[in-house]
């Protein structure tokens, strides 16, 4: 039986699913994104870890990888991600939330068509939400089309 090491990787599955509404190309489509990420094994203070590498994909394109923490997908400036995740909120007591799995700054990636996904927790909104901001060239600033911003359900877990 092998133990794993204390600086191996966790490794997770993921998915996020859109509810078709959007701000920006408005064209209703579902939003459907899944796949597996590497990540440190020590969160930080605020118990998230950082995602090292990315696999998946969103609506059948190909996730090529990760946009470096610090800097915006285009389209999406002056918003940076940070490509940060911690686990499952917890279930508490009726009345009180978990903590989000997701910063506001979010995971950004690159996809096998050009364009390039940040999924965030909108903790600004009311009620918070994750969000999905596609880019796609010509990738003009912010939720003009053909850029969007839909709401989304995202999930993690870890599985080694």
């Amino acid at each position: 039986m092998s133990h794993r090491q204390a600086d191996e990787p966790l490794r997770w599955r993921w998915r996020y699913r859109g509810t078709g509404t959007s701000t920006g190309s408005g064209n209703g489509e579902r939003i459907r994104a899944q796949g597996r990420f590497l990540t440190d094994r020590d969160p930080d203070g605020d118990g998230f870890h950082e995602i090292l590498r990315i696999r998946g994909q969103r609506n059948g394109d190909r996730i090529t990888g990760l946009v470096p923490a610090g800097t915006s997908i285009p389209g999406n400036a002056p918003y940076t991600g940070d490509n940060l995740v911690r686990y499952e909120p917890r279930r508490l007591p009726e009345g009180r939330k978990s903590d989000p799995q997701l910063t506001q700054s979010g995971i950004q990636f690159a996809l096998a068509d050009g364009t390039y996904s940040n999924v965030f927790h909108a903790g600004f909104l009311t009620p918070p939400t994750g969000l999905d901001f596609h880019s796609v060239p010509p990738f003009p600033q912010g939720t003009t089309p053909p850029n969007s911003e839909s709401p989304v359900l995202f999930r993690a877990w870890v599985v080694g």
